[in-house]
């Protein structure tokens, strides 16, 4: 495929899903070295719609390498393995942890710290969707494609109680930086009721979600090479740079700097969107 300007590969979704969808991500990168692209924790499902190749995801316990048309990740607290050939064309579809109940009529927790193939869940969906995204010729084709998909999906499922929709809303718009005792207080709960109820839902606590949601920031900061580390660490809401490369190496294995540089694919992988959801219910 020709280069595309990174522009062209990012697009919001139809209105009627950014209550829960985040920006739609395109990537087509050739010419990297092989080798293992980490995919990171982040305050977002990832959803992959793979264009050509399978996905392909190393397993370190069984040493075995899974392949994927459509991913569907839950949340998670360490890096996942994407091995390649130096080359990897997808969409990335950025879910809100309540997704999962729209579309599939699932909480986010039945997918926590793991990744599934779609259509072992939602075959009609995982299929049309790797069919149609595949045979378009252009991204704003596939981006449509996929709006047309989910909409038709949507059929607003159950949704989770009041106090955890809310204590993860005050969570994320945060940015991770709100005392998890403070969003107990808020929501009326207890510390132990909310990390209960927290977990029932996701699959992480509340105090996991909000490191995962402060590191997010961060990489995204780190990404763009638009600040130092130290302004990252002050505006991230870190005590210091020594606290984000404790929180780094805990949720990567890697320091910022070796992850910046040790890994290609995240020179080569254009815009980087931000999965911003609407102040709207469910």
């Amino acid at each position: 495929m020709s280069p595309v300007p990174p522009d062209d590969l990012i697009r919001s979704p139809h209105p009627r899903l950014r209550a829960f969808v985040g920006d739609y991500v395109g990537y087509d990168i050739s010419g990297a070295p092989a080798g293992t692209h980490l995919g990171l924790p982040s305050g977002t499902m990832t959803f992959i719609v793979a264009i050509g190749e399978p996905l392909q995801q190393y397993i370190p316990g069984s040493d075995t390498v899974e392949s994927f048309d459509v991913l569907l990740a839950g949340l998670h607290l360490k890096p996942t393995l994407i091995r390649h050939n130096g080359s990897m064309v997808g969409v990335q579809v950025n879910f809100s942890p309540f997704a999962p109940r729209i579309f599939f009529d699932m909480p986010a927790v039945e997918f926590a710290h793991h990744s599934l193939d779609l259509s072992d869940i939602a075959r009609p969906i995982a299929v049309e969707l790797h069919e149609r995204v595949n045979a378009a010729t252009s991204w704003p084709e596939r981006f449509d494609a996929i709006d047309d998909v989910l909409l038709r999906a949507a059929h607003g499922g159950g949704a989770p109680r009041a106090e955890v929709l809310e204590s993860w809303r005050r969570i994320a718009h945060s940015h991770g930086d709100l005392p998890v005792s403070l969003v107990a207080d808020e929501v009326g709960w207890s510390r132990r009721h909310l990390n209960g109820q927290f977990r029932a839902e996701f699959g992480i606590g509340p105090k996991e979600a909000a490191r995962v949601v402060r590191f997010d920031r961060a990489r995204r900061m780190i990404k763009s090479g638009r600040a130092p580390l130290a302004e990252v660490a002050a505006v991230c809401g870190y005590t210091d740079q020594s606290h984000l490369n404790r929180d780094f190496k805990l949720l990567t294995g890697k320091n910022p700097t070796a992850w910046f540089e040790d890994d290609p694919i995240v020179h080569r992988s254009g815009a980087d969107g931000a999965a911003e959801f609407e102040e709207r219910s469910l």
